[in-house]
């Protein structure tokens, strides 16, 4: 059977549609027959209606629209309708795989259930983890291509070695007679080769210890200027607008502020820069921050000084336009507008008229 059958499959139905009860037709027993009895076990089908069979709903909740009509395709070209249970396994596996399949791939599907398992995770570091994991994974499957580490000493031969340990526990010996007990020591080529192995794995140890002292050396001290970086923050409140006027006015740092400052000297990114670090290799910026380290306080304090007179003397504008405006006042009468709603006397209109 061909996959493209399976296209007349998928009608256009809710998932939630109701799978419609099949009508059970009345059977009226004829007055005329009394003798005629049916008996319902021999006449009634024990296969499972549509509604009771879990495969029949299953498909129609995946958009098959009537099971027990699968239209499929013949070699001729021809169409029939077929009831899935009289398909072969195979064709109904076949039907069951089509109509579950997500469209995923087997990757994708990966990274959804990961997903899942790791719902504490934000997207980003979500897909970190999950990435190492893969990387873990690969590297378990493919121990060969696992970084080996190199060590100084593997740079040394066998008689190098024995020449080192030589000089390390005698001091004192000369050069011929450090080479005389090296041949006397090689003279026993076995027991010379388990001598050299484990002076080998003596210095490589020796190594080992020296790298560990170095990262925790360099922890402690990114330990330490961490909590420096924070005291410092926390003691960095306001910053003065006029260095040279202790009475001048002072801008408040916020905490968001010294979050960000912080965030700039420490955060890393996967090369392990800070924005900092990065900026200091930025020759261009490197100028900016040197000038304003160096010119940035007179700079804010010239400016706050340009203000300062500018609003000085516009309150010196203002208090001489207020006394002026309050002498004003004192010498001047203000008369009230008369009411014109007010009642005119007869001698009034005599004195309008010229007759006064």
């Amino acid at each position: 059977m061909g996959n493209d059958f399976f296209d007349d499959l998928l009608d256009p139905v809710s998932v939630d549609e109701e799978v419609q009860e099949p009508v059970e037709e009345t059977v009226q027993e004829e007055e005329t027959q009394p003798d005629t009895v049916v008996e319902a076990d021999e006449t009634t089908s024990t296969e499972p209606t549509t509604s009771e069979d879990p495969l029949y709903v299953f498909l129609q909740q995946r958009g098959v629209k009537d099971p027990s009509k699968i239209v499929i395709s013949n070699e001729d070209g021809s169409e029939e309708e077929i009831d899935f249970n009289s398909l072969s396994t195979e064709d109904k596996i076949d039907i069951l795989t089509q109509v579950t399949d997500s469209g995923l791939s087997e990757n994708e599907t990966r990274a959804i259930n990961f997903l899942r398992q790791h719902g504490n995770l934000s997207l980003e570091q979500a897909l970190d983890a999950y990435a190492n994991n893969y990387l873990q994974q690969y590297l378990n499957a493919h121990p060969e291509q696992v970084h080996q580490r190199t060590y100084e000493i593997d740079d040394y031969s066998d008689d190098d070695l024995y020449l080192i340990d030589l000089k390390n526990r005698y001091p004192d010996f000369t050069d011929e007679e450090l080479m005389s007990k090296l041949e006397s020591a090689k003279s026993n080529e076995e027991l010379f080769k388990k001598e050299s192995e484990s002076l080998r794995k003596y210095f490589k140890e020796q190594e080992d210890a020296a790298v560990a002292y170095q990262q925790q050396t360099e922890q402690k001290q990114a330990e330490d200027l961490r909590n420096n970086l924070l005291e410092a923050s926390r003691n960095f409140n306001a910053v003065q607008l006029d260095y040279t006027d202790a009475e001048s006015d002072a801008l408040i740092i916020e905490d968001e502020d010294k979050r960000q400052m912080l965030s700039y000297i420490l955060d890393q990114d996967k090369d392990g820069k800070s924005q900092l670090v990065k900026d200091l290799e930025n020759p261009d910026t490197l100028i900016e921050l040197a000038w304003l380290r160096t010119k940035g306080a007179d700079v804010l304090s010239d400016l706050s000084k340009y203000w300062k007179k500018q609003l000085a003397d516009e309150r010196a504008t203002n208090k001489k336009l207020q006394a002026k405006l309050d002498k004003v006042g004192k010498d001047t009468v203000i008369v009230p507008p008369a009411d014109k709603t007010k009642p005119t006397a007869d001698f009034d209109l005599w004195d309008k008229s010229g007759l006064i």
